[in-house]
């Protein structure tokens, strides 16, 4: 099948949403991103491979954030509708 016959796809809708957080390295001070840490943990860094603890984000604000974007739906742009 050549390219000319191929239908264009239709492009991808999210099917859900994740909030990343940005943590500072002690070490190195890169920004390391974490996706809704809501328990305390460590992290390493990516950069410099250090390990440090973080403050966990509240479940209920990523919660909330979540349903106030109907899973990544109401984040679409319109002109994609």
């Amino acid at each position: 099948m050549t390219t000319e016959q191929r239908k264009p796809l239709t492009p991808a809708k999210p099917v859900g949403v994740e909030l990343v957080f940005l943590y500072p390295c002690p070490f190195c001070r890169r920004e390391v991103p974490v996706v809704a840490p809501v328990k305390p943990t460590m992290i390493a860094c990516d950069a410099c491979r250090g390990r440090f603890p973080i403050v966990p984000v509240d479940d209920r604000s990523v919660r909330f954030v979540k349903l106030m974007l109907a899973g990544g739906k109401a984040a679409v742009d319109p002109d994609f509708l």
